[in-house]
């Protein structure tokens, strides 16, 4: 992904690294540094002298406090989720002075992109495996976890596109928080760089829980579906949108709903929100705004009424 790349483990301070080995029982013997994700803060596989592979990822609240803020929440939802959740289990969290660190179970499979035939598969399995749990008590209501989904109605209108389709977007986006609730498990955050692909058994893990929410059960397919066109797919720009509309038809109306207020959502912080840890996050969320038009002029077009 086009960010800033992330620090090197090695850059986390001693005492913050030796504190991860002893809550794991096990030296460190060796590390690979991972990249992509949206934090510039470490992410890395690690060996330890037990012959466990883990996953850490750590964070300074000096360098950015909202990832900071996240890697604890992750570490809190970890622990409530069912153990049929595909999701990776918490092994550790440690906290020394600024820094945090999580560590986790090893995900098999790939998180690398396109998206493929196959991958949507078992990401699509994956969710509705999340989506059949009741989330636990104590995750807050998805409308909780998702901002900016008023976006279309704040746009000013660059070109031919906005100027036919913002206002239908924004009547459509309209009433969002009534229309997402839930008590649902949701992941709320799917994209193709922080879920694992095993190619070996056609399953996928989902990565990344800080913003895991209680709501309507389709919000991480419907998620899925504008990753699918955002991330793009193996075969070209055509089949992602056609395979991103596909998966829609499946859902109920509101999750239509969903990707038109996401992609508002994108479309108001590319103008307004920036940041400085993560300077190309603006140029991201544009580029998936125009790569989601063709789809979205299809859902709008449903939409309307006739």
């Amino acid at each position: 992904m086009p960010f800033t790349p992330r620090a090197a483990w090695a850059d986390v301070p001693a005492a913050v690294r030796s504190a991860v080995a002893d809550a794991l029982g096990a030296a460190v013997v060796d590390h690979r540094d991972l990249r992509g994700g949206m934090s510039p803060g470490p992410a890395a596989a690690l060996t330890l002298a037990d012959g466990r592979t883990v996953f850490a990822k750590a964070m300074s609240a000096e360098v950015r406090a909202h990832n900071h803020l996240l890697v604890r929440r992750e570490s809190a939802v970890l622990d409530v989720l069912p153990v049929s959740v595909p999701a990776p289990r918490r092994l550790a969290t440690v906290e020394r002075g600024a820094w945090i660190a999580l560590v986790t179970t090893w995900a098999a499979g790939s998180t690398e992109g396109p998206w493929t035939d196959e991958s949507i598969d078992a990401v699509t399995g994956a969710c509705r495996a999340v989506s059949g749990h009741r989330a636990p008590a104590g995750l807050r209501p998805v409308a909780e976890r998702i901002f900016d989904f008023d976006g279309w109605e704040r746009v000013v209108p660059e070109d031919d596109w906005e100027v036919a389709y913002a206002d239908r977007a924004a009547g459509v986006a309209a009433d969002w928080a009534r229309w997402t609730s839930g008590d649902a498990l949701v992941h709320r955050d799917m994209r193709a760089d922080i879920v694992a692909v095993d190619s070996a058994t056609g399953s996928a893990t989902l990565l990344d829980w800080a913003y895991a929410a209680a709501g309507a059960p389709w919000i991480d397919l419907a998620q899925l579906a504008a990753d699918i066109v955002g991330t793009g797919h193996r075969r070209g720009g055509q089949v992602a949108t056609d395979r991103a509309y596909r998966l829609i038809q499946t859902l109920p109306t509101e999750a239509a709903r969903f990707v038109v207020a996401l992609t508002g959502m994108w479309r108001i912080r590319a103008a307004t929100a920036q940041h400085a840890a993560l300077p190309t996050i603006s140029t991201w969320r544009r580029d998936r705004v125009r790569a989601l038009r063709p789809l979205l002029t299809r859902l709008l077009t449903d939409l309307s009424p006739t």
